[in-house]
């Protein structure tokens, strides 16, 4: 040994430090740790350290070999420094769960159960510790048939078997005897029960009681440990920025915004008593733990397409538990068309996101797990959708590979029929410097006739807002029981919110029924705070109705038409607010307003003035509604705009408004 350091010495060759070996385990360099650790401990086999990073790089470099002798042998290696350890001393680091680990890779997974829960009573403030635990139990449930599981899982005196004897009754469906034991014996962690309630009550189709589980879990949240067990639920749909995100939280309250965030921003019907996006998520996951298990290692080598880890979002692995199909699966839910071939081939509509699945096949001989593959080969859609040759395909397999495995969508359940609900928002001055919007909507009950059922339906509205960053402001939900095949009907939400860019959501379905549609967009609420001359939205009504001799809003009724469409034959009513006028001397106000019919595609007609007026009043804010004839106009899409001239002050104001005539 002295004669190998006078030859280092006489070559200036520095002997290995056990710091550039930390450096090379930490950055998964596992090649060059295992030549520093081997040289190091050279010198010093008792080296504990040395041992504990030579054991997890041995480890984690026998994940890769295709030689399962050679697989093996590094395994064993690995084995005996993580027992030497142990010997010295079983409390050192993590070591109980390095060691755990290496016994998943042996699929050992009871011992892998056995040593995770040894680790926890030895270090219990090594909350990462718990969640690898929890994917151990899991992966030994799904590996093993229920009734044995079950055997086991109830002679282990460990903190979380109770939870998986449960999940090991889920999995055959017995959903009743799952939930005795979830009830009957109490579960370590607050989370864990309250997730595992949550997964039991999607699986019995009550999305309202799985939302509120999940979102009491989230509530509850008060540690690290809480959230960690939290995003293993989440895992498979996170995009890369949630995860970057994720992992720079070192608050309770931001892990709680977090959480809530990554599910209002999915939810398509915010409203509503239960998160769908949510529910959707629960049911992927039951399916995908049934049909797309992995079993093996993620390994970039395992074809020309995936041998380069670049082409995957550092989101890909986070759902290394399934193949690649299940990981398009959990993201994206079922292809809305697909190829079966030498490579089977996926695809989506709304997004045009093309994958395509194959084994692996060396000197003839093909594995039985497929994973993405750059060309297809087989039948398979347009080339315009998957690349004109073999260099396209590939490129967009790459472009796919990025969006897809980043992004993630909602799907809703088979047999649902989309119903058309237009919708209208009107801003209006409010109190206290606050806008009042008034949201219209028309729902067509008179669809439902097309269906056989129950004589009378229940109809749910629901309108939410929700800021820029997805938290939520407010919400209103309604009901409304009307007679199947009834007429259309027309109703409205009000709300007072402040001049801001907002997320608003709009649904209608119907309770127990097929009929449905959500929808999400932006909007910036105007400001009515100015001391000019400014003018409300424009509503579009079929009729309106005051009393005699009275212009106050609050004694109108407008039957506002949500779709803005007219037949030319009728006059419809044109409703706006006008704020700021300047009196004159005489204390009256003086303005003109000018009506202008804008067609959206040029025409030999032109713009159309419809009609103009000036008027004198003694409100400077009043209030304006007038019929106008449209049956000059032809068939087509319009912009109504109106104008007002502050006739006493020289100000100038115009809005506008979509209109289609037929």
């Amino acid at each position: 040994m002295a004669c190998y350091f006078l030859i280092l010495l006489f070559l200036q060759i520095p002997p290995p430090d056990l710091e550039s070996a930390r450096v090379a385990v930490e950055d998964q360099d596992y090649g060059s740790a295992l030549r520093l650790l081997d040289s190091f401990l050279e010198s010093d086999t008792t080296h504990i350290e040395g041992r504990y990073l030579r054991g997890i790089a041995l480890r984690e470099r026998g994940r890769n070999p295709t030689i399962q002798s050679r697989l093996q042998h590094l395994l064993a290696r690995s084995e005996n420094d993580f027992e030497f350890i142990l010997a010295q001393d079983s409390s050192y680091r993590d070591v109980l769960l390095q060691y755990a680990i290496l016994k998943r890779y042996q699929n050992d997974l009871q011992q892998a159960v056995i040593l995770g829960e040894a680790q926890l009573r030895h270090r219990p403030e090594l909350d990462y510790a718990v969640t690898k635990l929890l994917s151990f139990y899991w992966r030994y449930i799904v590996n093993t048939e229920p009734e044995e599981a079950r055997v086991w899982l109830r002679k282990q005196t460990g903190s979380l078997s109770p939870l998986f004897v449960g999940r090991a009754y889920e999995r055959q469906g017995l959903y009743e005897a799952a939930e005795t034991v979830y009830r009957e014996r109490n579960m370590a962690d607050p989370s864990i029960a309250l997730l595992a309630k949550a997964r039991l009550d999607f699986a019995r189709m009550r999305p309202e009681e799985g939302t509120r589980s999940v979102e009491k879990a989230i509530t509850n949240l008060n540690s690290r440990l809480d959230a960690l067990i939290l995003f293993e639920e989440i895992k498979s749909i996170a995009s890369p920025a949630e995860l970057a995100a994720f992992e720079q939280i070192d608050d309770t309250e931001e892990y709680r915004k977090f959480f809530n965030v990554f599910w209002n921003h999915r939810d398509p019907m915010p409203a509503a008593p239960y998160n769908a996006r949510m529910a959707e998520h629960y049911r992927r996951l039951r399916i995908a733990e049934q049909d797309y298990l992995f079993n093996g290692f993620r390994s970039w080598f395992r074809s020309t397409f995936t041998h380069d880890e670049a082409y995957f979002p550092p989101t890909y692995l986070l759902s290394s538990d399934f193949t690649d199909q299940g990981i398009v699966f959990l993201r994206h839910g079922e292809p809305d068309q697909y190829t079966v071939g030498e490579a089977n081939s996926w695809l989506y509509y709304d997004s045009m996101l093309v994958f395509h699945f194959a084994p692996t096949c060396i000197a003839q001989v093909c594995g039985v797990t497929e994973h993405f593959v750059p060309v297809p080969s087989g039948p398979t859609f347009e080339a315009s959708l998957i690349g004109l040759d073999g260099l396209d395909a590939g490129r967009r397999s790459v472009e796919f590979l990025a969006d897809g495995l980043s992004t993630d969508r909602h799907q809703w359940p088979s047999g649902t029929r989309h119903w058309e609900v237009p919708y209208v928002v009107g801003a209006f001055r409010g109190l206290e410097g606050r806008t009042l919007l008034e949201v219209y909507y028309k729902v067509p009950v008179h669809e439902t006739a097309r269906i056989s059922g129950p004589d009378s339906i229940t109809i749910e509205a629901g309108f939410a807002v929700h800021n820029q960053d997805w938290e939520r402001i407010s919400y209103l939900r309604e009901h409304q029981s009307y007679l199947r095949g009834a007429p259309a009907s027309i109703d409205r939400f009000q709300l007072d919110l402040p001049a801001a860019s907002f997320n608003f959501a709009l649904h209608a379905r119907v309770l127990d029924g097929v009929y449905l549609e959500a929808i999400r967009f932006p909007y910036e609420v105007p400001r009515f705070t100015a001391s000019g001359l400014q003018l409300s939205d424009i509503l579009l009504a079929d009729s309106i109705h005051t009393l005699p001799d009275q212009m106050l809003r609050e004694e109108m009724i407008l039957y506002v038409n949500p779709s803005g469409e007219f037949s030319r034959s009728v006059a419809p009513f044109v409703y706006l607010e006008i704020y700021n006028l300047k009196r004159a001397s005489d204390g009256q106000t003086r303005y003109r307003t000018a009506y202008t019919l804008i067609p959206d595609t040029e025409g030999p007609s032109g713009a159309i003035s419809l009609q103009t007026s000036e008027q004198r009043g003694t409100r400077e804010s009043p209030i304006s509604y007038v019929s106008i004839e449209l049956a000059e106009a032809s068939r087509g899409s319009y912009t109504l705009e109106v104008e007002v001239e502050d006739l006493v002050s020289g100000g100038v104001a115009q809005v506008n408004r979509s209109l289609i005539l037929k």
